[in-house]
């Protein structure tokens, strides 16, 4: 007579212990890296933040911007000017390098600047850091 039922051979049952074992090694990888996150996050929103060099920026008036403005750059001269754009925690402000051609010194003392007649992003007025380059993120003031 045939035997009812299931018939399992014997190494082919997993112990109960060893799946204990790695719910508990995936449990704590997933709370590492949800500390690593978390950790992240807030570095990149108050040390990260406040680590960054501080510029002023003001708007051109049809072109007319402050002598300080320009800086002198390796193929003449320079002007910084801030570009928003999104990041991974929300807004960021990156330094874009307008390179200028076309200027003249108004009897005011401030400069006539033609490429900044187009220019639509703020232009770096005063800033905390030694000196900006392209692609630097900085913070507004």
């Amino acid at each position: 007579m045939k035997a009812k039922g299931k018939h399992v051979a014997a190494g082919s049952v997993k112990p109960e212990g060893t799946w204990k074992t790695s719910r508990m090694v995936y449990l704590c990888v997933a709370a590492v890296y949800f500390i690593v996150v978390v950790g992240s996050t807030v570095y990149s929103l108050t040390a990260y933040r406040d680590s960054l060099p501080q510029v002023e920026l003001i708007q051109a008036e049809k072109g007319n911007v402050p002598a300080e403005c320009l800086i002198p750059g390796p193929d003449g001269m320079l002007m910084n000017t801030v570009e928003r754009q999104d990041g991974p925690w929300g807004k960021r402000y990156v330094v874009k390098q307008l390179s200028v051609f076309a200027y003249q010194e108004l009897p005011d003392g401030r400069m006539f600047v033609y490429e900044a007649v187009s220019n639509e992003n703020p232009i770096v007025l005063r800033s905390t850091a030694d000196f900006l380059y392209e692609g630097m993120e900085v913070r507004i003031s």
